[in-house]
């Protein structure tokens, strides 16, 4: 076994002798070492160590059947040390190995016939990058943007050309995968006269745009569904995961390591499986720490009893801390469930890690966003019900805690989710505004609001800025997509522009000083909302 504890500040890795019994018991089918032709993607993702120290874990997507290549240190001479595979619980066709790596030092992974070099994972970061959506989601999987085989679009579009700005490191708001999680699924099962048929049922979504379905445990008799469990005929796949993440954020993930968040569409009941294998950063490397996983999907008990709550955790920087929530079961407009308990702890862990300043807050759901108001499952604004409120668990577990707020260190809160962009400012008050980047790639909310508005959200007024699906620039309407590109100062102040290089557009711009003229965000010169 390897493990990982900080000497000094740095990782410094122990090996014991189970580490030859483990590599044996996995590898024993293999062959050859990896090459680089066997390989899908190699990438480093950022996290927090149980002794509060940073994490860089470098990854790289093989094929079955081969050996984990070796990483080392750039350079003549250098010594190579093993990567090792990760648990594969759900027999993903595909082997992800990983290696722990310090900050500020550049690394290679050594495939047989060549070396690809990884991104440094940079203690100073300056130049910023935040997607978030950016799968790929049409009624008709197959189709167009969706077809077998090809890299998610525009997503890649977008991506490639983040990758050519030489970021930092990229902040992903969450919801990866789309193309294999749509809300309903077959599943085979007996009916009352005991054949075997299949039937078409809504997997738990917890409350995601659908009345179908065990939501937020409203209804406990119904049967909690789940992509994963035995008798699904559309189980979390390498393929889904390959097209709409590694193959179309290839280059950017290339570029710069990435901080993740976990999305509703990768809930334990859908493409949960792969994100715990792909992307989530605790390891079995690092001491104190374990890979986590999915319970396997009961049928017949409750969603809390079903789902995993990742813990809080915190990425610290030098001039920036980031905390990391996760919010995919957090319902956007029901707060009446043992979730909203979860998310009080969940908030108690933010008041313990949010201690320095500047502090950005990120996860999937926003907390205070504006949505259009529907009788049948929305929580209105006002009492003119003119718009709809999210995230309502959220908002309710922040106000179980003693100071009923979030910790003043907390300076921005950055989510996705919402398929735009939204700004949200709140005037003469502590409450720190957030941006919602939910328009990197999905199929975009052409529902209301789009523009500039004003509202009351969680008993404050707001200033709001947000597109729905399109935008206009010099009166010609283009689809509104983009990701945000943050310029950080020494002293943590930032100015930010929301851009679509495709489309050579820039769509908004942003500054942690508010002194635009409708809170932290507004339109770019010649952008406006569609009439």
């Amino acid at each position: 076994m390897i493990r990982m504890t900080t000497i000094n500040g740095k990782p410094t890795y122990f090996f014991f002798v189970s580490l030859a019994v483990f590599s044996l018991s996995f590898q024993a089918n293999a062959s050859t070492p990896a090459s680089s032709k066997q390989h899908y993607a190699n990438f480093v993702v950022l996290g927090q160590a149980p002794d509060g120290n940073n994490i860089a874990l470098a990854r790289t997507v093989i094929d079955e059947a081969v050996f984990c290549p070796s990483i080392s240190k750039v350079g003549k001479g250098q010594k190579s040390f093993p990567m090792i595979p990760r648990e594969n619980p759900n027999h993903f066709s595909v082997i992800v190995c990983e290696a722990l790596i310090n900050f500020d030092v550049r690394y290679q992974i050594n495939f047989s016939d060549t070396a690809i070099k990884l991104p440094v994972a940079k203690s100073n970061p300056k130049n910023i990058q935040v997607f978030g959506d950016t799968g790929c989601k049409l009624a008709k999987p197959g189709k167009a943007g969706c077809a077998l085989g090809t890299a998610a679009e525009p997503f890649k579009s977008l991506a490639d050309a983040g990758a050519k700005e030489n970021p930092d490191v990229v902040l992903h708001m969450g919801d990866y995968n789309y193309r294999g999680t749509s809300g309903d699924v077959y599943f085979t099962q007996k009916n009352s006269s005991g054949q075997l048929e299949q039937v078409k049922q809504w997997t738990y979504d917890a409350g995601d745009g659908s009345t179908q379905g065990q939501h937020c445990e409203q209804d406990g008799a119904i049967p909690f569904y789940s992509q994963s469990a035995a008798n699904s005929n559309f189980p979390d796949i390498w393929r889904n995961w390959h097209d709409d993440v590694f193959k179309a954020g290839k280059k950017l993930m290339a570029a710069a390591p990435w901080i993740v968040a976990r999305g509703n569409h990768e809930l334990c009941s859908r493409a949960g499986a792969g994100y715990f294998y792909f992307l989530d950063p605790h390891s079995n490397l690092v001491a104190g720490s374990q890979q986590l996983s999915c319970p396997a999907p009961k049928l017949n008990q409750s969603a809390l009893d079903n789902t995993i709550q990742i813990p809080s955790y915190k990425v610290s920087f030098k001039n920036l801390d980031v905390v990391v929530i996760d919010s995919a079961n957090a319902c956007d407009s029901y707060a009446d469930s043992p979730f909203t308990a979860v998310y009080k702890k969940t908030f108690e862990e933010v008041e313990k890690l949010a201690t320095n300043k500047p502090t950005w807050l990120m996860g999937h759901r926003p907390i205070w966003g504006i949505t259009e108001y529907y009788s049948s499952g929305s929580t209105g604004c006002t009492s003119q019900n003119q718009y709809g409120c999210v995230n309502q668990m959220m908002q309710a577990a922040i106000k179980l805690l003693p100071t009923k707020a979030l910790p003043s260190t907390i300076e921005l809160v950055l989510a996705g989710h919402m398929h735009r962009f939204q700004s949200v400012s709140f005037a003469n008050s502590s409450r720190p505004p957030q941006l919602v980047i939910g328009s990197s790639g999905v199929a975009l909310d052409s529902s209301p609001p789009n523009g500039q508005l004003t509202s009351n959200i969680d008993g404050l007024p707001a200033q709001v800025l947000t597109t729905n699906n399109k935008i206009q620039s010099k009166g010609k309407n283009y689809d509104a997509f983009g990701y945000l590109r943050i310029k950080l100062k020494k002293s943590g102040d930032w100015k930010a522009l929301l851009v679509n290089p495709p489309k050579k557009i820039t769509v908004a711009r942003c500054s942690s000083q508010q002194n635009l003229q409708l809170g932290v965000c507004e339109f770019s010169a010649g952008i406006s909302a569609p009439d």
